[in-house]
C-alpha cells in the first residue's frame, strides 16, 4: 500500500488542479510558499456554514470528534496539503476516521467512527459525539463504509472560496505555549 505522504508528494510535484484568477479550476502547482490570497474571515464561515465542516471536525471547543481535530492544522500542514485535501480528500483521510456501519437485525443502520471491537461487541462513535456500543450477534452486518467520509469540495465551493477556506485553516495554529 503507498503511504498518504508519498501521494502528496508525487501529487504537489506532479501539480494539483487548483484555482486561477479567473475563478475556474486549471492544473497548476499549489507547492509555492506562502499565506494563502483568500480571506479567513469568510473561510471561517465556509467552514461554520456552507461547507458543514464541524458536523466532522473540531476546531477549538465546537464542532464533532467524528474527523480529525482542525485546531492547529495551520501548524501541521503545508498550504498546498491543505488545499488538496479539500479538493481530493479520498487521498487524506487517515484509516481511523473511514466510516464504520453496523446494520441490527431489525434493519437498524448506524454509522460512526469505529471506537473499538473485539470477538463479542463494537464501539462506535456517531456524528452527534454519542458511543454506541453494540453485540455482534445482535447485528445484521457490519464493516467499513468504501466511501471517503469527506466530500471533495471542487463541485461544492468556487475557487475563491477555497482560497478563503485554505486561509482561515491555514490562521489554525492551536494553543502555542510559550
Amino acid at each position: 500500500m503507498i503511504g498518504r505522504g508519498y501521494l502528496l508528494s508525487a501529487l504537489l510535484s506532479a501539480g494539483l488542479t487548483a484555482a486561477t484568477s479567473a475563478g475556474t479550476w486549471a492544473q497548476t502547482s499549489l507547492s509555492e510558499p506562502g499565506t494563502p490570497k483568500g480571506d479567513a474571515v469568510r473561510g471561517q464561515a465556509i467552514v461554520e456554514g456552507k461547507g458543514n465542516c464541524l458536523s466532522c471536525h473540531r476546531v477549538a471547543d465546537h464542532g464533532s470528534h467524528m474527523g480529525p481535530d482542525l485546531s492547529s492544522i495551520g501548524r501541521e500542514r503545508a498550504q498546498a496539503e491543505i488545499q488538496k485535501e479539500l479538493l481530493y480528500p479520498l487521498l487524506a483521510v487517515p484509516a481511523q476516521y473511514q466510516l464504520y456501519r453496523v446494520t441490527t437485525q431489525s434493519g437498524q443502520s448506524f454509522t460512526g467512527r469505529l471506537m473499538n471491537q473485539d470477538r463479542g461487541s463494537i464501539q462506535l462513535l456517531d456524528s452527534t459525539d454519542r458511543l454506541r456500543s453494540f453485540l455482534k450477534d445482535s447485528l445484521r452486518d457490519y464493516g467499513f463504509i468504501p466511501t471517503p467520509p469527506m466530500p471533495s469540495y471542487r463541485d461544492k465551493l468556487t475557487p475563491e472560496e477555497v482560497s478563503d477556506v485554505t486561509a482561515y485553516l491555514m490562521s489554525l495554529k492551536g494553543i502555542v505555549k510559550q
